[in-house]
């Protein structure tokens, strides 16, 4: 049988000629999709329909037509396209995607994972994580959000292995191409500010995000993890980084790469309300981060005295005796306890043991000081009862010994701060000072 063909060349030359070269009545054209010939962005029977009718000389078709028909893009409209559009027709027929895709509708990234029936919407603009079940109806997607049961439906359209593209029902049209074979589960997502032991930044959104290096130089990335497994695709798909990733508690992981190197990430995001530092949502008074003259609690913390009774009553039932001694400290009182402290020992020397005014972690109150504030305390049954214990009330050993050059103070066994007990033991268990375990310092400007 004779190939029935036009030539694309002839056809646009004749456009050209004539200037027409955008659809009357619509102001921007719509996505160019392969084999969508009626430009709705669907391919179908209709665009079958349209195709045959051309090839028998009862339909002319514009130039961005033409394109579309042109499926396997030899410059001419024949018999060969109408099959290659009848195979995308067929082979888009109850296909549902699997792995990871990035979906685009007019710039707007989003990351779509599907596996199973069931899937995982990333949204880095409005950084939502939304889960999903999927079902297939002969050319349509039907999409059922499992928190609202609210269901959304799109015809699909293969345009090869590597993309396809829905168009909503809300008129929309989104493109995909494929990220990773992978199905990446909401609980794998590394979002947030990250700092690094090798001196690196990573803000990550979705699965995707810019590194700043040690020189302040920036590169833009995605991410694929895999259970123990993630890649970095830095600056492009085919820029490929593995690594194994281990998370040790619920601000940090750690990254061996393939090389060997291994990176610490530490979630660090400090926010000021108030006049009040929190880091990671943790109230935060050290030496580089003061708390305003007027936050005045007035008393230890309801939580944090309710916690301390626990541990005293435990400790007692060991057979231990333990007190506050000193707890809440206003602003002024600690300006009073501080200066004393200048007077008789001289600055630098009152700094290693004394908070300047608006420093002082017995102003937050969440810390007091146990039994006896002194170095006579350190080495006694007591302290070493609390040490070994108070992580499981909510408490840290805020000033651990051997770490004076890092907290900003001398070891003292007597000092507890309240965090809570999942964090306190997080903290406890990293063999961390807190401004270790939150990648922040403590040293005072001047």
């Amino acid at each position: 049988m004779k190939k029935a063909k036009r030539t694309i060349a002839a056809f646009i030359a004749a456009v050209s000629a004539a200037g027409t070269l955008h659809i009357a009545g619509v102001s921007a054209a719509p996505l160019l999709i392969k084999g969508d010939i009626n430009r709705d962005s669907i391919v179908n029977v209709s665009d079958m329909v349209i195709m045959k009718n051309y090839l028998l000389g009862k339909y002319g078709l514009n130039e961005n037509q033409s394109i579309a028909a042109d499926i396997n893009d030899d410059g001419e409209l024949d018999s060969l396209d109408l099959s290659a559009l009848q195979e995308i027709i067929i082979g888009s027929m109850n296909r549902l995607p699997s792995g990871t895709w990035i979906g685009d509708c007019n710039g707007a990234k989003r990351y779509f994972s599907f596996g199973d029936g069931a899937g995982t919407l990333i949204d880095p603009s409005s950084g939502s994580v939304q889960d999903f079940t999927i079902d297939s109806d002969e050319d349509m997607a039907v999409f059922t959000m499992k928190k609202t049961g609210s269901a959304l439906s799109a015809f699909i359209t293969w345009t090869d292995d590597e993309s396809f593209v829905l168009k909503w029902d809300s008129g929309d049209t989104e493109t995909f191409r494929h990220f990773c074979d992978n199905s990446i589960k909401s609980s794998e997502l590394l979002k947030g500010h990250w700092v690094t032991s090798l001196g690196r930044t990573f803000d990550i959104d979705g699965l995707s995000g810019k590194l700043t290096d040690k020189s302040g130089n920036i590169s833009r990335f995605e991410y694929a993890p895999n259970g123990g497994d993630v890649m970095f695709h830095f600056g492009s798909t085919e820029n490929n980084t593995p690594g194994k990733i281990v998370h040790t508690d619920s601000m940090h992981f750690v990254i061996t790469w393939d090389g060997g190197t291994k990176e610490t990430f530490t979630l660090q995001k400090i926010e000021v309300r108030s006049g009040i530092t929190y880091v990671n949502g943790i109230l935060i008074a050290n030496k580089t981060y003061p708390l305003p003259s007027d936050y005045n609690p007035g008393k230890i913390l309801p939580e944090a005295q309710s916690a301390f009774n626990a541990m005293q009553a435990d400790a007692k039932k060991a057979g231990y005796n333990l007190s506050i001694v000193s707890g809440f400290r206003s602003y002024s009182y600690q300006s009073q306890l501080y200066n004393n402290y200048v007077a008789r020992d001289g600055k630098a020397a009152a700094d290693t043991y004394s908070a300047r005014p608006g420093h002082s972690e017995h102003q937050t109150g969440l810390g007091m000081d146990i039994n006896n504030a002194s170095s006579s305390f350190n080495n006694t049954a007591e302290a070493k009862w609390i040490a070994a214990n108070c992580y499981k009330y909510g408490f840290i050993i805020r000033y651990p010994q051997g770490k004076q050059n890092i907290t900003g103070y001398m070891y003292e066994s007597w000092h507890v701060r309240y965090l809570g007990k999942q964090l306190a033991k997080e903290v406890y268990d990293s063999g961390l000072t807190l401004e270790e375990f939150l990648c922040i310092d403590s040293k005072y400007k001047s």
